[in-house]
């Protein structure tokens, strides 16, 4: 018996390597190796299934960024943190579902809940570092675009600059602004 966390895990490795549009119920199924009977039992539809992988996906975020509780302790912990995070998304992953948001609208809305959710933790963090809230709010949201536009160029086969040195510059970026 196959699990919905199994379709979910396959989906978002099929979505890394063939895009959304190479995600479908035959593909799920052959990966999973079981009967198509299998997926409508568990999801009743195709609709059904992209609900519920939207809801674990966006669920799995936001938990995360919970459970870290952030600003109850050292403002360095938590921007390393955050840092770490961010390394440990699936990336290629995230930046299929950034390509379904602009053809569905339930991706969309969960992917700008998501970031959403991202932005304000990431404002968190940056605010117990930065003396200013409104630049601790442009930097907050500069991090969510660095990161975003990595996903993006890494997808797409470009050049891309690693991720662990722009997370060391915007760091950086971030302690040019610390409280004095």
């Amino acid at each position: 018996m196959v699990t919905k966390e199994q379709y979910f895990d396959t989906a978002l490795e099929v979505l890394a390597e063939l895009g959304f549009k190479g995600l479908n119920i035959g593909v799920l199924c052959g990966r999973l190796g079981i009967t198509s009977g299998s997926f409508y039992h568990h999801f009743g539809s195709w609709q059904g299934f992209v609900d519920a992988l939207l809801e674990h996906w966006e669920n799995r975020q936001v938990r995360i960024l919970r459970t870290l509780k952030f600003n109850q302790g050292n403002p360095d912990d938590d921007l390393r943190a955050i840092s770490e995070l961010t390394l440990g998304l699936h990336h290629s992953a995230e930046a299929a579902i950034r390509a379904w948001a602009a053809n569905d609208e339930s991706v969309n809305l969960a992917l700008k809940r998501v970031d959403e959710s991202r932005r304000r933790t990431v404002h968190k963090v940056i605010d117990g570092i930065v003396a200013d809230d409104d630049t601790a709010a442009v930097v907050a949201s500069l991090g969510i675009a660095m990161l975003v536009g990595y996903q993006q160029i890494a997808a797409g086969g470009g050049e891309a600059t690693s991720l662990d040195s722009l997370l060391t510059e915007f760091a950086r970026l971030v302690y040019s602004h610390v409280r004095r």
